[in-house]
């Protein structure tokens, strides 16, 4: 399992390292491909579980406001101007929600597919609204590279999806096993989840937040000057360890509603949507926390 883990995400790896420490404009560009190509997956995935009515239109109303969103925060960097005038996000979020209500019109109201065109609107919510923060950081000024905290993000949050699954693992073949976190959460959502994974994910985020914040400074700096206490970092660290472990329990839950082991095929680590779900709610609390320390 570790084995067909590490042959899908090495390569995902080494990506997302290219693309946040190549100079602008090789990196931001490889950066914008990664992030409409995650979007459009993770759309496809989210609406094939879902499975709503009139599934192809609303998945491609949620992939069209993604890109959207994508193209009026990038752009403007590579052209050197202001944000896209006249296309607020809220105002593109507004007509797909309203477009999806829409098209839930042309379909029989029955209880199961007025909840299909609700799921849709919330997943509309969940993916690209959410994932959308992630480029509004990489793309938040022209000041400065805000790269390093992007990546800093990222990889605390994913080191306790490591720490949990390693120590989880471990654990659980140990005489007795470990201890489950349900009655906490269902174990029909997850039943593999464990306090011991849970606190071992905990100490490597921490741990990873602490150690980018004395050995690696630029990951929490911007322009040169940390925008980062200890306390905010190692306050950040356990954060994304809870945070993320939300994120996960979000997705699976709609994955066993779908009587789904994984969102996609990868071999591994199941689909992007696995690989993403726990910076769903991550990214845009670290958004609002990096414009208010900027502000």
């Amino acid at each position: 399992m570790l084995t067909d883990r590490l042959k899908s995400a090495i390569p995902l790896i080494v990506l997302i390292c290219l693309a946040f420490f190549l100079p602008f404009p090789y990196g931001h560009g490889l950066f914008v491909i990664m992030a409409l190509a995650m979007l459009w997956l993770a759309c496809h995935e989210m609406f094939e579980l879902l499975n709503p009515p009139k599934k192809p239109i609303i998945k491609a109303i949620a992939i069209l406001y993604g890109t959207i969103t994508i193209a009026t925060i990038s752009i403007p960097h590579f052209i050197n101007k202001a944000p896209i005038i006249g296309i607020p996000d809220s105002l593109v979020l507004a007509l797909a929600v309203l477009a999806v209500f829409t098209i839930s019109l042309r379909v029989e109201p029955t209880k199961a597919n007025v909840n299909g065109s609700l799921a849709a609107i919330g997943a509309i919510v969940t993916i690209p609204w959410t994932l959308a923060f992630i480029p509004r950081l990489v793309f938040l000024t022209t000041e400065g590279d805000t790269r390093p905290l992007v990546f800093y993000m990222i990889l605390v949050t994913k080191i306790a999806d490591a720490g949990a699954y390693i120590v989880g693992t471990w654990t659980a073949k140990r005489p007795g096993g470990n201890h489950k976190l349900f009655p906490v959460i269902s174990p029909v959502i997850s039943p593999k989840k464990s306090w011991e994974g849970f606190i071992g994910g905990t100490i490597a985020s921490t741990a990873t937040a602490l150690i980018c914040y004395l050995i690696f400074p630029s990951t929490v700096s911007f322009a040169g000057t940390k925008i980062f206490t200890w306390v905010e970092a190692l306050g950040f660290g356990i954060l994304a360890s809870v945070i993320g472990l939300i994120g996960d329990l979000a997705e699976s839950s709609i994955k066993r509603s779908a009587k789904a082991k994984d969102s996609g095929a990868l071999p591994g680590i199941g689909g992007i949507l696995d690989t993403l779900d726990s910076l769903l709610f991550v990214a845009p609390l670290f958004y609002a926390f990096v414009q208010y320390k900027l502000n």
